[in-house]
């Protein structure tokens, strides 16, 4: 279960939204049965490229508490 402001990444990809499998997001609006979510994903500079609807499925969660020194 994904919850809200977790950092994601794409599953797969997803070529008619122009995603692809590894592109970055963090959650912004988890729908009441969990089954979707809206996801805010950026480019590599961590500047938004919109906001998108996607399922449970296309995503994974990112565990970033390695990554901070």
């Amino acid at each position: 279960m994904l919850n809200e402001h977790d950092t994601v990444t794409v599953k797969m990809d997803l070529p008619k939204e122009g995603i692809q499998a590894g592109d970055v997001g963090a959650v912004v609006h988890c729908y009441g049965d969990r089954d979707a979510y809206e996801v805010e994903l950026f480019d590599l500079h961590g500047r938004s490229r919109g906001v998108v609807t996607l399922l449970v499925e296309q995503l994974l969660r990112l565990n970033l508490v390695s990554l901070v020194a």
